[in-house]
């Protein structure tokens, strides 16, 4: 057997095991119930036929192009950032590499399979290690910019769900306010940048290292609108993901929720 078709029959049979223990838990000695009352592939079924079928068609169908639409925003914010750098992939291949490290995705928690693919890919089409993982990097701060940013303007549609301490929310909302606008100055200002990396306490075989990384970050000062612009389509990941979801709750008609609460959560 060679490595190639020992690699996809253990895929396979992670896939299935995978699915085993999302539809019968009992399997590996878990209750019928762990995932929740009739989660079952039938309960699912009859989910869906009790569905009215134009209605689940329209908006399983606005989920999907709501999400492309999202990865597409996500690929334009990588290139984006590998521009700030001075690197180029090709949509087309960047796009190929998005989908291929998603779906390596499926079996790790979190983007570390996004991520680490398109870390491994870019540095293997443009031959540059460092700059290739500082647009990762600076393209997660990105991320968590346009998230909390997201949450700060979001997070008064909670109010009915949630009995917020009303101190509490106050100062909530100004260490996200607070985070966002630091955030962004660390990056348009690159002196500060230069700054953090001169008294950032490491080892001295590694100083090389961290302060090309730093300096690397810094490029992005020279490249303000870039960098804004990369905020502005990770926003617009972010909201895809709860559009998608917003299609998904209209497809099956569930009650007591709306388009708050999903962009609350």
């Amino acid at each position: 057997m060679n490595k190639k078709t020992l690699l996809f029959l253990i895929k396979l049979a992670t896939t299935v095991g995978l699915f085993v223990l999302l539809f019968r838990p009992e399997t590996y000695g878990l209750s019928p119930e762990f995932w929740g009352e009739n989660m079952t592939v039938r309960g699912i079924l009859d989910e869906i036929r009790a569905v009215e079928t134009h209605n689940l068609i329209f908006w399983l169908t606005f989920a999907a192009v709501v999400r492309l639409g999202g990865i597409l925003c996500g690929v334009i914010r990588w290139r984006l950032l590998l521009k700030g750098q001075g690197l180029d992939i090709p949509f087309g291949y960047a796009l190929q590499s998005w989908f291929v490290g998603r779906a390596i995705g499926i079996f790790l928690p979190g983007t570390i399979g996004l991520d680490g693919y398109r870390l491994y890919d870019s540095i293997r089409y443009t031959r540059e290690a460092i700059r290739s993982v500082t647009v990762i990097l600076v393209e997660k701060l990105t991320g968590f910019i346009a998230l909390t940013l997201l949450v700060f303007i979001t997070f008064p549609m909670g109010y009915r769900l949630v009995r917020f301490n009303k101190p509490m929310l106050f100062v909530t909302m100004i260490i996200l306010g607070t985070f966002v606008v630091v955030s962004l100055f660390i990056l348009l200002y690159p002196r500060v940048i230069r700054v953090l990396i001169s008294v950032l306490p490491v080892p001295q075989t590694l100083r090389t290292r961290v302060s090309k990384l730093g300096a690397a970050a810094a490029a992005y000062g020279a490249h303000r609108r870039l960098l804004l612009a990369a905020v502005f389509f990770g926003v617009l990941v972010h909201v895809a993901i709860c559009l998608m979801f917003f299609g998904v709750m209209s497809a099956i008609r569930a009650e007591n929720t709306t388009i708050y609460d999903i962009f609350f959560t």
